[in-house]
Formats: structure tokens, C-alpha cells, sequence
């Protein structure tokens, strides 16, 4: 909660590499089919995170779940990235109106013709990068409420963003807090009525 408007005022420029990657609902939540079988493809299933860096800062933020839209896209990063920046992205449709809105420079890749690269030969590079780390952390903690993803995904953010320094980042944490205070009832947290505990 403290940290759910970390990246409201985070905004990417010069050189801005932009990729979505996605992640998995709870085997318990999965949709299926009428017959048992899972849905195929970018489904339900799949939540849609953009993420995009210009490597001094990067961005994590869920856009849907499925196959992301232009409008999706678009509403996402609007705020974020400067006019005129040069997008670096795969030729994924969904970013052709936040190219044409925001007047960026796209130089746009084939994912097919890129695999088999090494990471310096890639020009995408640095976006994978970011997705790697990105998927590791989740994994460290897969089996959370997936209600619960953007709020992972802003202390991931918090976490590598600047500053680097760690005791800058108590520092700023801290201020945060005090600054914007949250208020989380225990009942709201644990989703449980505490009612049937007594003073007696």
C-alpha cells in the first residue's frame, strides 16, 4: 500500500525499450474449457505486464489479461514515456497507436529473426533483461493472489530503480510513508470477521 503510486510519476526517454511479457493465474483460478481441457494461446489465463526501460529507470505495469490492444497499450503508457523518444519494440500491433499519439521514433524487430542472438547481438536486449530478473522475483513468490500483482510489481520497481544506494532507499521508503499514510484493517488483511474475538 505504500508503495502503489511509486511508478504514477515515472517517465522513460531518449532510447525506450518496450515488451510485454506474461504471467500465469494460480493453477487454481485457470479457465477451462467445457471438457477440462486449458484455453489455448494468450487467454484469460495470461496477465499481460508491459514493461519497458530506457536503463536508468524501467517500468512494470499490468495491462489486461490476454493479447494486449492498442487501446490497452496506449491508456498504459501514455504518461510515461516522453514525446519523441525512440521506442525500441517488436513488431507487436498493439503499440501503433502509443507510437502515433506520442510521436516516438519506432524501430521495430521481428521476434522470430531475433531468436538465436546473444544478448549483445540482440537489440532487445535490454527489455529481456529486465523480464528475466522480472520472472524470477515472481517465481520466488508464485503462489500469491494474483489480485495482488501490480502491488508485486511496485515494490519490484522500487526495489530496481534508483537509487541504488540501499540506505537512500530506507530513506525514501520511510518518507513515503509518512508522507502518505495507509490505513489496512486486520479483518480487511486476513479476510476474516474479528468480530468473534472478545476482550473477555
Amino acid at each position: 500500500m505504500t508503495l502503489e503510486d511509486v511508478q504514477k510519476d515515472v517517465v522513460l526517454s531518449g532510447k525506450v525499450w518496450l515488451d510485454e511479457t506474461f504471467y500465469t493465474v494460480r493453477f487454481e483460478d485457470i479457465i477451462r474449457k467445457a471438457d477440462g481441457s486449458k484455453l489455448r494461446g494468450l487467454s484469460q489465463n495470461q496477465i499481460c505486464i508491459g514493461v519497458a526501460t530506457d536503463r536508468k529507470q524501467s517500468l512494470f505495469l499490468i495491462e489486461g489479461t490476454g493479447k494486449p490492444s492498442q487501446k490497452k497499450t496506449f491508456e498504459t503508457f501514455k504518461n510515461h514515456i516522453e514525446h519523441g523518444s525512440i521506442l525500441i519494440h517488436d513488431k507487436e500491433s498493439a503499440h501503433a497507436k502509443l507510437v502515433k499519439e506520442l510521436s516516438l521514433k519506432s524501430r521495430a524487430y521481428c521476434s522470430k529473426e531475433l531468436k538465436g542472438l546473444t544478448d549483445k547481438e540482440n537489440p532487445m536486449n535490454p527489455v529481456n533483461r529486465v523480464h528475466h530478473i522480472l520472472k524470477h522475483f515472481l517465481n520466488a513468490h508464485s503462489s500469491f493472489d494474483r489480485d495482488n500483482l501490480q502491488g508485486y510489481l511496485n515494490l519490484f520497481a522500487f526495489v530496481t530503480n534508483p537509487p541504488v544506494d540501499m540506505l537512500e532507499k530506507v530513506e525514501l521508503v520511510m518518507k513515503i510513508a509518512f508522507q502518505n499514510p495507509k490505513l489496512l484493517r486486520y479483518r480487511e488483511f486476513y479476510r476474516i470477521n474479528t468480530d468473534v474475538y472478545t476482550d473477555e
